[in-house]
């Protein structure tokens, strides 16, 4: 987070292991991924590849399960919520070993959490605009409802949408979802002129308490 031209020389063993534990956590967050993409087709789960992929996944997701039990549209948002979490964790842990390793004080980590915080809510607020603009499209082309791209998207975006139900239209020109145009448009705004303005802002705050300005 730091500008380089302001942050002190160091050769700390801090910052070689902010690197690998970046890398590692995002390593894990792949292997998640390939789980749950092989998973749409339906595997087999004695082959070696899945039988390891359950070993190494399932244990995060049950313990994510028992922590946060969300499902959207009776689809478990279980390993959602786990990616954002790593996401989150590879970030803050990067970023404060980094911080550490070159000096600074305990005292400017507040603002490192907060401004990788943002960072998750930011990009979960993308993630949701994506996945608004595709129901979008869908609302347009009408796809088949019983493809599994299709379910996840309607799954994930029909909860949120519920509010608009009765000031919306669901069907517009073409077709179009009126709702999710609504829905992307307000998250646009308020991720590019809120959000990444506030983070900004934080950015600022930590540069300030880790030079002492």
């Amino acid at each position: 987070m730091l500008p380089l031209d302001l942050v002190p020389k160091s050769s700390s063993f801090l910052i070689t292991m902010s690197n690998l534990v970046w890398w590692l956590i995002n390593a894990y967050i792949w292997v998640v991924i390939i789980k749950y993409i092989i998973s749409w087709f339906n595997p087999n789960p004695h082959t070696p590849l899945m039988s390891y992929l359950n070993r190494v996944v399932d244990p995060a997701i049950t313990m994510t399960r028992k922590i946060c039990p969300l499902t959207l549209g009776g689809l478990d948002c279980s390993p959602i919520i786990l990616l954002v979490f790593l996401h989150f964790l590879a970030d803050f842990l990067k970023n404060a070993l980094t911080h550490l390793g070159l000096g600074l004080s305990f005292t400017s980590i507040t603002p490192i959490f907060i401004f990788c915080l943002l960072s998750v809510v930011i990009s979960l607020a993308w993630f949701i605009f994506m996945l608004m603009i595709a129901r979008v499209v869908m609302s347009m082309v009408d796809p088949s409802p019983y493809n599994p791209v299709v379910m996840m998207v309607y799954a994930l975006t029909e909860p949120l949408l519920a509010p608009l139900r009765g000031m919306f239209s669901s069907r517009g020109p073409a077709k179009m979802d009126v709702r999710a145009v609504v829905a992307a448009l307000a998250i646009f705004l308020v991720t590019k002129f809120v959000l990444i303005n506030l983070q900004g802002a934080i950015k600022l705050w930590y540069i300030s308490s880790a030079v002492g300005l």
